[in-house]
């Protein structure tokens, strides 16, 4: 009886674990200023930090591992910011390897306005990635925060799962 409820509690928990991010900030945890380099969107050709500027705003914040899957997630972004332009939302993609060149191009071919399309500085690319503890292996983490406190975080996520949480959290005005 004993070994049965030691083993359900290790299940339990092994579950648990799994269902734990592997990527990016945990809910509950503050987001840090820093100041990416800015391709397109609202604040194209700056190193506007997103912390500093939006304060308590909601945002959602997209680390893409490349170009491939920054491919993926850019057009549904926009649509989500589209959706909550009239509630605040702010979106940012971050593309973590690729060119300045190709993100742009990225850019004009998703017809990007609203989120704001960004890669690290390359002096501070390590510290900014271990700052949001981006895990560079995975293809995407998303995090969800508001009042400089993550809400949400999915890693290698599903933009549905993104859009209906966002929606929930922030519904359409």
């Amino acid at each position: 009886m004993r070994a049965t409820l030691v083993l359900g509690c290790l299940m339990w928990a092994s579950v648990a674990i799994a269902a734990e991010p592997t990527s990016g900030l945990r809910p509950g945890d503050e987001v840090s200023a820093w100041e990416p380099i800015h391709l397109a969107g609202p604040h194209a050709g700056t190193k506007t930090c997103p912390v500093c500027t939006y304060l308590e705003a909601p945002v959602l914040l997209a680390f893409a591992k490349d170009l491939a899957a920054a491919e993926k997630l850019a057009k549904p972004l926009e649509a989500i910011a589209i959706a909550h332009r009239s509630g605040k939302l702010k979106v940012m993609l971050v593309v973590t390897e690729g060119t300045e060149e190709d993100l742009r191009k990225l850019a004009k071919d998703t017809s990007l306005k609203s989120v704001m399309l960004c890669c690290p500085d390359p002096s501070r690319k390590e510290k900014q990635l271990k700052a949001y503890k981006v895990d560079a292996a995975v293809s995407n983490t998303v995090m969800l925060y508001q009042d400089f406190t993550v809400k949400q975080t999915w890693t290698d996520a599903s933009i549905s799962d993104v859009k209906t949480a966002t929606n929930q959290y922030l519904p359409k005005r």
